[in-house]
């Protein structure tokens, strides 16, 4: 059987590295490109770690996975949760794979805790823990004890302390080790293998010497795949990645536009005083530099009440991650979180939602920023987007915005529109890299997939039928001709029985 190598990076495109291909600096990208079947890889949208790594291994759109951005926003109940307990519930196709397959899969966000998954699966960043992170458990020790392991990162890369970028590329190499590593152990039929903090990198810098020591550690390891002539080789991302040239902070626009209302009177106290996230952040981590994750708000919990800390502001006084916290819910309209989901509080049976929205779309469709450029390429209706058991939890309106654009969330920092964002470089864009390379594989481009596309191609691939509540198909143009995955018919099986929580 010919052995099949997903490799998933995060945030992956063309755009950015082309020109270190077409100089030499990456031989095996420019050899995988040029031999093999390329395309433009399209998000779902919000273009967002979650939900997209989720829509890649279940070939779903968000409205059937119920998970719609890191945080989702109830409406009804006046909350923001997190949906994580819904990243276990719906079937992945590395587990349809590893009922008949060697399978394994390595650092894949949105996949902790892990499920008990072929040969093995270790959960990846940016929200897997640093224990219990492996099936089968005892594999979390020997991890450890031969490299050293760990899912995330030491240190803040917001601050530019180098120790922190280097220990960021000692991440992205000891993935691949273990990942090559793992394989020839158990002997796989498939690999999923994915790098994760190269994107935070294209966050914090864009395309400095950082993010190009990154890449070429990507692809020194694959050619290490690539040796192997009889084995496939799946490049994708789950989004691709852009250089920031325009700010919005949706939010602050809401405000000022009188859709939503917040109050904000202890955070300006607060800030005034030099008390914010970021300073408690920077005295939190030098303090333990192996406290990986700092969680500001189980930290704080034990020495502030909440009220407190739904009003801790950053160091431009602006309430970021805690802010819906401060949400005057009964005289907000609307609501949105990062890169573009919109939720109105109004129910949509009431006859005041449709004529409410259609006035936001059609402000938002027209808004341009600082530089004079459009925010949105278009924006669309939820429905129009997702569908599914939880398409009734899905954003009322949806912004796909242009790729330059980096639409912000937080509250209180008193501007609507900025050039300049405050501690990145990069923002996702929905365009992302595809690239297979192999014997089952063809030589051309086949311009545009979608991310739900992967799943069911890959399952045929590898003989397996595909789930009929997949939303992509099976692109049987990728594959060359004569082979067995080009000449075979698509077969399907029945998908999911879920019940749903009742969360």
């Amino acid at each position: 059987m010919t052995a099949t190598v997903v490799v998933g990076i995060d945030g992956a495109t063309r755009r950015l590295i082309d020109p270190w291909v077409t100089d030499g600096t990456l031989p095996t990208f420019e050899r995988l490109f040029a031999d093999g079947v390329t395309g433009e890889l399209q998000s779902v949208l919000p273009p967002v770690t979650s939900p997209n790594w989720k829509a890649y291994a279940t070939g779903k759109n968000p409205g059937k996975i119920g998970v719609f951005w890191w945080q989702n926003v109830d409406v009804k109940n006046r909350r923001v949760w997190l949906p994580a307990e819904r990243y276990q519930h719906n079937t992945e196709y590395w587990e349809l794979l590893a009922t008949d397959h060697r399978v394994g899969v390595l650092n894949v966000p949105t996949t902790y805790p892990p499920k008990s998954v072929g040969e093995f699966l270790v959960s990846g960043p940016p929200d897997g823990e640093n224990t219990g992170f492996t099936h089968p458990k005892s594999l979390e020790h020997t991890l450890r004890s031969n490299y050293e392991y760990r899912v995330t990162k030491h240190g803040s890369l917001s601050d530019g302390d180098p120790d922190a970028f280097e220990d960021v590329l000692e991440l992205i190499d000891l993935r691949f080790t273990v990942a090559k590593d793992l394989a020839a152990e158990h002997s796989l039929d498939f690999l999923q293998v994915t790098t994760f903090y190269i994107n935070s990198l294209h966050h914090h810098r864009w395309n400095d010497e950082y993010v190009k020591r990154g890449w070429k550690l990507i692809d020194e390891h694959l050619s290490e795949f690539l040796a192997d002539e009889d084995r496939n080789i799946v490049l994708m991302s789950d989004h691709g990645h852009a250089k920031i040239e325009s700010v919005f902070y949706i939010n602050e626009w809401l405000r000022d536009q009188g859709y939503l209302s917040y109050g904000n009177d202890v955070a300006e106290t607060l800030h005034s005083a030099g008390i914010t996230t970021d300073r408690i952040k920077r005295l939190l981590t030098p303090a333990d530099k192996r406290l990986s994750k700092i969680d500001l708000q189980s930290v704080a919990a034990s020495v502030a009440p909440q009220w407190l800390l739904n009003r801790l502001p950053d160091d431009r006084g602006g309430l970021g991650g805690s802010k819906h916290g401060m949400v005057e819910w009964d005289d907000t309209l609307a609501l949105a979180s990062a890169q573009g989901p919109v939720y109105l509080t109004v129910p949509s049976s009431d006859p005041q939602y449709e004529s409410l929205r259609a006035e936001l779309i059609e402000a938002l469709s027209s808004l341009t920023g600082a530089d004079g450029r459009p925010i949105a390429r278009d924006v669309h209706r939820g429905e129009a987007v997702y569908s599914g058991r939880f398409a009734d939890e899905a954003p009322d309106i949806v912004i796909d915005k242009f790729p330059h654009v980096n639409i912000r969330e937080t509250l209180g920092t008193g501007q609507v529109f900025t050039e300049r964002d405050r501690s990145w470089a990069g923002v996702n864009r929905r365009e992302g890299l595809f690239c297979a390379h192999g014997p089952a594989f063809s030589n051309k481009d086949v311009g545009s997939l979608s991310i739900l596309d992967l799943a069911p191609t890959l399952l045929h691939l590898h003989g397996h039928a595909v789930p009929d509540d997949m939303d992509g198909e099976v692109r049987q143009d990728v594959f060359a001709e004569d082979t067995a995955p080009a000449d075979r018919e698509p077969e399907t099986q029945p998908g999911d029985q879920y019940i749903r929580p009742s969360t």
